[in-house]
């Protein structure tokens, strides 16, 4: 196995980041960032869909120093490509249990016998499906905002807002989906895009106004996880409507859950299953936050939740 260094830097962020590109056996990479002290507890982080292993650089658009927080709480978070995305390779048969397994070489390879996981959005089931898989290892999930439940369960995609149509465009229609996604990020936004077409919550609107703000959001996630194209992306988003490979009741850690009320992209009942299902559980319900805005309001909060944990 081999472990390659390089630099990779970017557009309108405050500093380049450093990639590590680790080779799994069947010879696919998996490319992850190291953010925070070298000393700090390691916490795996799983980003969004589509994004990238740059997703927690995302609060310096909004000056929140992503680096002196971690310092702060002493926590060493290890973001990494899922497969498709960033830098890592393309797993044609990939799923949310066999990126736990990619994860977990890798964690042998960095020597860490135990850490936390930390995750956005789509990185949901990733992070519950590790912690399922290897209860000894994974100590907590921390989850801001994100799927729990497949979208096959119970009417789940029926009752989803406008981002039905991205991820059934994924699911009906993939390569017109994987057409579309190659021109949205190799574009970068011009103008800031009405609230009448994102659809988002004003809470969450008033983030992307900015042109400059909104250039850095796209570069750390849509343009960085479709940089060698849509394929695992949209592979991705398939995903989601399939069976997760864990049971809700199943997972015995501590598992905590912050969700706003005016979160329009990862519907309420994703909490709920967790609320309602998880044993060892603690929601954190948020007025008035949507599914940007508790990302950026709240980071403090979880990395602080997760340095007490």
């Amino acid at each position: 196995m081999k472990l390659d260094c390089c630099i990779f830097s970017y557009t309108e962020l405050s500093s380049p980041n450093v990639s590590h590109i680790f080779q799994l056996p069947d010879e696919r990479d998996l490319c992850y960032c190291l953010y925070g002290p070298g000393d700090g507890q390691p916490v795996l982080y799983f980003h969004g869909t589509p994004s990238s292993r740059l997703e927690p650089s995302l609060p310096a658009a909004y000056g929140i120093d992503i680096e002196t927080l971690l310092l702060q709480y002493k926590v060493q978070l290890i973001a990494i490509d899922r497969p498709g995305m960033g830098l890592s390779t393309f797993n044609p048969s990939g799923d949310f249990i066999s990126f736990a397994q990619d994860v977990n070489l890798l964690l042998q390879h960095l020597k860490i016998k135990q850490c936390k996981v930390m995750c956005w959005s789509g990185g949901g089931p990733f992070a519950l499906a590790i912690a399922d898989q290897f209860k000894e290892m994974i100590q907590a999930v921390f989850i801001i905002t994100a799927f729990t439940v497949s979208f096959s369960s119970d009417s789940v995609f029926s009752k989803m807002h406008r981002n039905k149509f991205y991820f059934g465009a994924a699911r009906y229609i993939p390569s017109v989906s994987r057409i579309l996604m190659n021109l949205v990020s190799r574009k970068k936004p011009s103008k800031p895009i009405p609230q009448i077409i994102s659809k988002l919550p004003a809470a969450d609107h008033q983030l992307i106004t900015n042109v400059k703000t909104l250039r850095h959001v796209s570069a750390t996630t849509l343009q960085e996880g479709c940089r060698n194209g849509s394929k695992g992306a949209v592979y991705e988003a398939q995903l989601y409507f399939k069976d997760y490979g864990y049971h809700l009741k199943d997972i015995q850690q501590p598992v905590h859950f912050w969700w706003g009320n005016e979160d329009n992209v990862v519907i309420r009942l994703h909490a709920e299953a967790v609320e309602q299902q998880v044993a060892n559980h603690t929601m954190h319900y948020k007025q008035n936050e949507g599914h940007l805005s508790i990302y950026f309001h709240y980071i403090e909060e979880v990395l602080e939740t997760i340095s007490k944990c």
